[in-house]
């Protein structure tokens, strides 16, 4: 996998690279369906520098709204590491409004440390 790497059973570390073609975005979709086939919960943890550029974006979206269900059921959480102390707040103040339209949790960190920590916590 190119855009996912699990670093923990069940806890998958998306990788450091640009989502910023359609391309981008159907690869990145593929490697999701293949950890969601696996039908055992997981975690996921992304930076924030990494965000997804609109065209990559568009089909993240589709895909998103097309496994909610199964997102719902399998995605314990998603955790977001914004290392900028100002960013991280800003994400944090938003984070509620943007889990009213998402189908799992979703919480930020400050350090990949601190994701590990989380993620951990919602696979138990």
């Amino acid at each position: 996998m190119s855009y996912f790497r699990e670093i923990e059973p069940g806890i998958h570390l998306m990788a450091d690279r640009p989502l910023a073609t359609e391309a981008d975005g159907n690869a990145w979709v593929a490697e999701y369906d293949a950890l969601l086939s696996a039908n055992r919960p997981v975690a996921v943890i992304a930076n924030v520098r990494n965000r997804p550029a609109p065209p990559a974006g568009k089909p993240m979206v589709l895909w998103t709204k097309a496994r909610r269900a199964e997102l719902a059921r399998l995605v314990r959480l998603s955790v977001y590491v914004a290392e900028d102390p100002t960013e991280y707040a800003a994400l944090e103040q938003a984070l509620p409004a943007r889990m009213k339209s998402s189908p799992y949790p979703m919480a930020v960190a400050a350090d990949e440390a601190q994701a590990i920590a989380k993620a951990r916590a919602s696979l138990h």
